[in-house]
């Protein structure tokens, strides 16, 4: 351990006591790697902060012992992307999991209010009991973050609630790697956060403060600006009665129209495509069960209140009027697929996350395309992989913002106890990137060795700018060094 390690060791059982941190090597170890194809790398240090004071006192003590800091908030099983295991020697992790308070459900303005370790399975049922749902992945990991998935824009499932890229974040609270305190949006004031709630305001407008709206940025950083301490996110009313109804296709193609339609016009709530194998991953079940077609698209009709069952009436026959001018058939049952758990799997969580279901693990490369461009994606990664007998894979097409671009996800399925199953979708995983990035995909969200590859084929005068951001929120480099495009001091 270096001198600067041992300073901040001292420094924070002097602040924060023995407890609160720890360098027993079994720890260590579990934030040194995850299901990706990362290199392992453990930290010399976990530290549990409980209150933004104390993430404070963290951020301080780092920049006076030159120490590079983690943030992660998520619980240890199945992570996946590779942004969490530290990239040099003696970094230390912020484990923000005991941070796990619902500071508030409002009902009346449909937000919430939470610290960063809540998770989807402790907040759903919280939320539900007010009558509100959360927009929330496609059935998320049950301890995922839910401030972590807000912040990495992981796609929501009900695209005609998705109104701008950045939902469903409202306002922040951040402590900078200067180790200053700021706070987004609405909630910067005037007044404390209690002052503002006296006069009925609800940290609902993440806009500014002024005509800055830094929430923006910290989106999508990686932690490797600030550290987010609680978040207002939107909600919205708990449906009372629920239909499906399923259109299905062997060509991609065939289904665009369809989609592009029911976004257009907002008919569904839940609504995506998924290939065979995908779909089986999602239900636990195996291809040999699946009697559909290539390609299924569920679309959820909901209704809520006294008209619900009108509404949901109405809305079926426009979908109904929508098939057949496209020439595809809705069903309300797909064979062998029980409806009710469909809806449960749409508005709960899982163990693990739902594409292992198909094999055990996997891998999954994604980028953000148009609905229209979807189709021909997949052409070209299924051609690509034509000649990988080792390697299953499926897709998962998410619409976001209303429609006016899609979550384009390709998943690789392996067996984690065969290596050479694991070598293999290594292989294939760099495939699909790198044919990913030269079809035009966007990869808003570049993990790992994408962030090169993304950030190679933007203008460079994208990079200085990012980099004199970091400058100034991060000054020292303390927050993930190396992280995005963010060059480490020289």
């Amino acid at each position: 351990m270096t001198d600067g390690l041992k300073e901040f060791k001292a420094t924070l059982v002097a602040i924060l006591g023995n407890d609160a941190l720890s360098d027993e090597k079994n720890i260590l170890t579990t934030y040194g790697q995850d299901d990706s194809f990362t290199p392992f790398q453990a930290p010399a240090l976990v530290v549990w902060p409980e209150t933004t004071v104390d993430v404070q006192k963290i951020m301080q003590a780092a920049l006076k012992c030159a120490v590079p800091l983690v943030p992660v908030s998520s619980g240890p099983s199945h992570r996946q992307h590779g942004d969490t295991v530290p990239t040099r020697t003696g970094t230390v992790v912020v484990d923000l999991s005991n941070m796990d308070k619902i500071l508030r459900i409002d009902r009346t303005n449909r937000v919430v209010m939470v610290e960063p370790g809540v998770t989807w399975a402790q907040l759903m049922p919280e939320v539900d009991k007010q009558g509100l749902r959360l927009l929330h992945p496609l059935c998320p990991r049950k301890d995922k973050s839910v401030l972590a998935s807000a912040l990495e824009r992981e796609p929501t499932s009900i695209p005609r609630y998705h109104w701008d890229a950045s939902d469903p974040l409202l306002c922040t609270e951040i402590v900078f790697g200067t180790g200053d305190l700021f706070r987004t949006g609405s909630a910067a004031g005037p007044g404390s956060i209690e002052e503002q709630l006296a006069t009925g305001q609800a940290q609902k407008n993440p806009m500014g403060p002024t005509q800055f709206s830094l929430f923006q940025t910290i989106q999508g950083a990686q932690g490797s600006l600030g550290i987010v301490t609680w978040a207002t996110l939107k909600c919205e009313l708990k449906p009372t009665r629920q239909k499906m109804l399923y259109a299905q296709a062997g060509d991609l193609h065939a289904l665009e129209g369809l989609a592009a339609s029911i976004l257009k016009f907002r008919i569904g709530d839940e609504v995506f495509i998924m290939n065979k194998a995908a779909f089986a991953s999602f239900l636990n079940k195996s291809t040999s069960e699946a009697s559909w077609k290539e390609w299924v698209m569920p679309v959820t009709l909901a209704g809520r209140g006294r008209f619900a069952s009108d509404k949901v009436a109405y809305l079926e026959a426009d979908l109904l009027n929508l098939g057949q001018k496209y020439a595809l058939d809705l069903q309300p049952e797909l064979t062998g697929v029980d409806n009710s758990d469909v809806l449960s799997r749409f508005q709960g969580t899982s163990e693990k996350p739902w594409p292992y279901g198909f094999k055990g693990s996997c891998q999954s490369v994604f980028c953000i395309t148009t609905i229209d461009r979807a189709g021909d994606f997949a052409e070209k990664v299924k051609q690509s992989l034509a000649s990988d007998t080792l390697v299953d894979y499926g897709f998962y097409i998410q619409p976001l913002v209303q429609g006016c671009n899609c979550h384009f996800e390709v998943q690789l399925y392996y067996d984690p106890r065969h290596p050479e199953a694991g070598h293999a979708v290594d292989a294939a995983f760099k495939k699909v990137t790198r044919l990913l990035f030269d079809l035009g995909g966007f990869f808003s969200r570049p993990y790992g060795n994408w962030a090169k590859e993304a950030y190679d084929r933007v203008s460079p005068g994208i990079v200085t700018v990012l980099n004199k951001v970091k400058g100034i929120l991060d000054p020292h480099r303390v927050l993930k060094p190396g992280a995005l495009c963010f060059k480490e001091e020289s």
